[in-house]
C-alpha cells in the first residue's frame, strides 16, 4: 500500500515505542497500531490485537494533529502514511485485519468451495505418495511418474488460482505468463508464508514463494520451473519432478487458498481445518507491516461490510 501525500492520507501506521518506557506508562500494550479516518473522525486500534477502535482525542481532525498525538502517546516520530481507505477490500485478495471484523461478505463462496475441493484432492494425492516415500531429507530428491503427476496437478492448481485473482481484479490477458503472475507476490503477501508438514515435523520447511522475482519470474520459483521442464519434456526431465518440489507445489496451492480466503473469513469447520490438518502454516507479518484491511469505525456500516475494489496492477 503506497505512501500518500500528507493531507490525503486515510490511514497512518505507527509503532508503540513507549511500550517498555518505565517513566511514562504506555497508553496501550500493543507494539504497533493504526489510525484511520472514517466518517469525519480519526480512530485508532492495535494491529493483530482484539478490541474495538477508539476515537483519537484531538480537536482538529487533520494529519498534523494526528501525528503530534501519535508522537506524544506512542513515541513514533515517523509514522507511515497510506492512502488505503477503511472499509475497502480487493477482490479475491485476503489480508489480515487489525482486530475485530470479518471478511466473509468479501469472499466468493462458490470459488472458495471449488478451491477447497481441489486442495483436498491434492492433499490426498500427496499422502498416497507418502505411504511409499517418506518426505524426509534423504528422500526429497526422489522422482518418478506419480511424483511428477502430483507436481503437475499442484502447479496447474496454483496457475488456476493466479489467473482467477487477476481476472477478478480486471487484469485480463489472452494468455497469462509468469510476468503477469508475479505481480500477485506483494499484494497477496505470498513470500511471507512458510509451511511445515504436521506429520513430519523438522523434515521440510516449505516457503514456496521465497525469492520469486519479476526479473526471473519462472526460474526463480524452483518448483514451478521444474513443472515447466517436466511438462514439456518428460523423457529428459522426469528427474526434475522430485518429491521436494512436488511438496513445495502443494504448499504453494495451500498458500494461494489461504491468501484468497484465509484471513477473517467465516467458513465452516471442515474448510477451516483443511490446511492445519496437513501443514503448520506461519506468516511473517514483519515483511508487510502496512498491509491490512481496516473495517470502518463510524457505526454506519457493519464490520463485515466491504466495498470491493479492483487491485491497481500496473
Amino acid at each position: 500500500m503506497s505512501r500518500a501525500i500528507s493531507n490525503m492520507a486515510s490511514s497512518v501506521f505507527f509503532r508503540n515505542l513507549l511500550l517498555e518506557n518505565s517513566t511514562k506508562p504506555p497508553l496501550h500494550r500493543f507494539p504497533s497500531g493504526v489510525a484511520y479516518f472514517s466518517a469525519g473522525l480519526w480512530w485508532y486500534s492495535g494491529l493483530r490485537y482484539s478490541g474495538q477502535p477508539l476515537r483519537v482525542p484531538i480537536e482538529k481532525q487533520e494529519i498534523h494533529s494526528l501525528k503530534t498525538w501519535i508522537l506524544e502517546q506512542f513515541g513514533d516520530p515517523e509514522p507511515f502514511e497510506s492512502d488505503y481507505r477503511p472499509g475497502t477490500a480487493y477482490k479475491r485478495i485476503s489480508l489480515p485485519l487489525p482486530g475485530s471484523g470479518s471478511l466473509h461478505s468479501a469472499v466468493n463462496s462458490a470459488a472458495m468451495t471449488q478451491s477447497y475441493v481441489a486442495l483436498k484432492l491434492l492433499f490426498a494425492k500427496m499422502h498416497d505418495i507418502f505411504e511409499t516415500v517418506e518426505p524426509v531429507p534423504p528422500n526429497l530428491q526422489t522422482y518418478g511418474h506419480k511424483i511428477r503427476e502430483l507436481l503437475l496437478v499442484a502447479s496447474m492448481e496454483v496457475e488456476a488460482s493466479w489467473a482467477a485473482v487477476l481476472k477478478a481484479n480486471g487484469y485480463v490477458e489472452d494468455r497469462y505468463t509468469t510476468r503477469d503472475y508475479v505481480k500477485l507476490l506483494a499484494p497477496m503477501l505470498l513470500d511471507s508464508f512458510s509451511l511445515e508438514l504436521r506429520s513430519y515435523p523438522g523434515s521440510l520447511i516449505v516457503v514456496p514463494f521465497s525469492g520469486w522475482t519479476a526479473q526471473s519470474p519462472t526460474q526463480s520459483l524452483d518448483w514451478y520451473h521444474a513443472y515447466n521442464q517436466t511438462k514439456h519434456n518428460r523423457e529428459e526431465c522426469l528427474c526434475e519432478a522430485t518429491l521436494g518440489r512436488a511438496v513445495n507445489a502443494v504448499g504453494a496451492a495451500a498458500v494461494m487458498f489461504y491468501a484468497q480466503y484465509g484471513y477473517g473469513s467465516s467458513i465452516d469447520d471442515e474448510q477451516r481445518s483443511l490446511i492445519p490438518k496437513v501443514f503448520t502454516l506461519k506468516i511473517n507479518h514483519s515483511m508487510y507491516p502496512f498491509s491490512y484491511y481496516i473495517p470502518r469505525a463510524d457505526g454506519q456500516r457493519r464490520a463485515w461490510e466491504w466495498d470491493l475494489l479492483n487491485y491497481p496492477f500496473s
